[in-house]
């Protein structure tokens, strides 16, 4: 008979609305938190409205929680199985016949990069959010009460990032060590999660502290690089310890080391060591590092946080003058378009690229992943060769940036501005795919063929001209690999012409997860077999495909490409 009855109507005024169920253990904190400055009822409010703005989504985050259960397709149920998938590789990690410190050294460097590059890109958006002062102030909302509900907010996407990444490690490692360890490990990887955000968020708070405008901007994209490669360097320096050989090839060294407190994903293996029953001075000092570090960081965060709402609104700040295109811009636009149609999407594209903030918030991270992974992949193997041998395998390290191309290309369907492309409604152009072809080169030219001539430079004084030769082949290569993604990837949708939301960057993860997987061992590749071969064949053999297919597909674009000129100003 229940299901003749009539539905409850959902409601609709945010006061009638109770706390979330997620956040239902806030109630016993009310006294401490609203000693803290904190507004509970406020509080209650923000997270419910939030949460039931969430769950009228047709996909994304909140759709995984709601109550309809008709909504089964969604993209954030894909993303986690995803992750899943990816987290049960990962924890292969830990069945490495390794000391607990080594194992759990490799599976915590991974996860804070995985976890740091997910708040970088799915959740920068709901930290760098500007907006929610301007619409909860009009209610009396402080700036603390509304920066702990944000906090809050992406806690809980974290969480569910790194139950799916980290879980099926803790599982097995459960089965590897006992499930005295995995607790220890679960414990741990809590407080990884907490780390990378509390990173993220000191970053942010100092470079919105220090700087404005553009150059706030621009230095946000320069630190996220910088602290990605900074984690990964973080998780190897154990291995310069005496006892310590190649990571797969033997245990990092389980004596006590100063040089163990700057490596802090490794501070995450003190945990599973001490519930191993290792109660020595390492396990002690990388415990008691995980643990403090993270809570210190939290408290002193907290109480700044309402100075990181203020700092905020900085990033509503705008140039009064548009920016010259210089003479970068102007040798790329002649060497790669032709006069015409093309160069002028090629300068509206360069254009929108440097405008949209969460654009380069969503892809410049992964910049830093594709210059990482070939290190990760080949570094240990290159200890154990002389110089020269080492040298034609690093000739190709650049390789790597295709890792970056998925994203980056899937990332050109959106603009913070969508109705600014309406105008090619009424303003009819006769090719289409000049458009798209236009807009990829300009992708292709601004952000990955500057990264590729400086490693080149890099690894030609490294390895001479063999390695001139190889690092053009890469820059070509990538080029046409660039123009064969573009096609499937930007190809059915306009241009710059749907709303940033944060529900289609998460739909838009398992893309970003399989281009990792694919692109990490198209790299590998590459890399191992010009190390091999070494001499110009090889180089020659990538420039002749790159071109190949830059050329190929370059006419292509021209003469089968059609749009559907709809412009998308709801969130997908």
């Amino acid at each position: 008979m229940n299901r003749f009855k009539k539905a409850e109507p959902e409601p609709t005024d945010p006061a009638a609305l109770p706390l979330p169920k997620n956040f239902a253990w806030l109630t016993r904190l009310r006294p401490t938190l609203e000693k803290r400055g904190i507004q509970f009822d406020q509080l209650r409010l923000i997270l419910a409205t939030k949460s039931l703005l969430a769950s009228r989504e047709s996909s994304g985050l909140g759709s995984m929680f709601n109550n309809n259960k008709r909504r089964t397709g969604s993209g954030l149920r894909k993303t986690f199985l995803w992750n899943t998938l990816f987290g049960a590789v990962l924890g292969l990690l830990l069945l490495i016949p390794t000391s607990i410190v080594t194992t759990f050294t490799m599976f915590m460097t991974v996860q804070l990069l995985t976890s740091f590059l997910a708040i970088l890109t799915s959740y920068s958006s709901l930290i760098l959010d500007p907006r929610d002062r301007t619409v909860f102030a009009a209610r009396g909302v402080n700036d603390r009460t509304l920066s702990f509900a944000r906090l809050l907010n992406i806690c809980f996407y974290l969480g569910m990032t790194l139950l799916a990444m980290g879980g099926p490690g803790i599982v097995i490692s459960g089965f590897h060590y006992g499930p005295i360890v995995a607790i220890g490990g679960f414990i741990a990887l809590l407080f990884s999660g907490v780390l990378s955000l509390m990173l993220a968020l000191f970053v942010y708070l100092l470079i919105l502290r220090f700087f404005d405008g553009e150059r706030l901007r621009n230095m946000l994209n320069l630190v996220q690089i910088l602290l990605m490669i900074g984690i990964y360097v973080g998780g190897q320096l154990p291995n310069l310890l005496p006892q310590s050989m190649s990571i797969f090839g033997a245990s990092i060294s389980d004596q006590f080391s100063w040089l163990f407190i700057p490596a802090f994903p490794a501070w995450f293996a003190g945990l599973p060591m001490l519930f191993a029953g290792q109660v020595t001075a390492l396990s002690l000092m990388l415990a008691s590092l995980s643990v403090v570090i993270p809570i210190a960081m939290t408290l002193t965060f907290l109480h700044f946080s309402g100075v990181f709402e203020v700092y905020l609104e900085k990033l509503n700040q705008g140039n009064a003058r548009p920016r010259k295109l210089g003479w970068w811009f102007r040798g790329l636009s002649a060497l790669m378009t032709r006069p015409g149609e093309e160069r002028t999407y090629f300068t509206l594209g360069w254009r929108i690229l440097g405008s949209e903030r969460d654009y380069k918030l969503r892809v410049y991270p992964q910049l830093a992943y594709g210059l990482i992974l070939p290190l990760v992949f080949i570094g240990n193997e290159l200890r154990e060769m002389s110089f020269k041998s080492a040298s034609h395998f690093i000739a190709y390290a650049g390789i790597g940036v295709i890792v970056a191309l998925a994203p980056a290309l899937v990332n050109l369907r959106f603009s913070s501005q969508p109705q600014a492309m309406a105008i090619f409604q009424y303003v009819p152009f006769k090719t289409h795919g000049l458009l798209l072809r236009g807009v990829v080169k300009a992708m292709f030219a601004r952000l990955f063929l500057l990264p590729l001539v400086l490693i080149t430079v890099i690894t030609t004084a490294i390895g001479g001209f063999d390695a001139l030769v190889a690092g053009i082949a890469v820059i070509i290569l990538t080029y046409g690999i660039t123009l064969i993604m573009g096609w499937p990837l930007v190809g059915s949708q306009f241009p710059f012409a749907s709303i940033y939301s944060t529900n289609a960057n998460f739909r838009g993860g398992s893309t970003g997860v399989i281009s990792v997987i694919i692109g990490a061992i198209a790299a590998v590749i590459i890399i191992f077999v010009g190390g091999f071969l070494g001499g110009w064949i090889f180089p020659l053999f990538l420039t002749a495909f790159g071109l190949t297919f830059g050329l190929l597909l370059g006419h292509f674009y021209r003469t089968n490409l059609r749009y559907e000129l709809r412009i998308n100003t709801e969130p997908e």
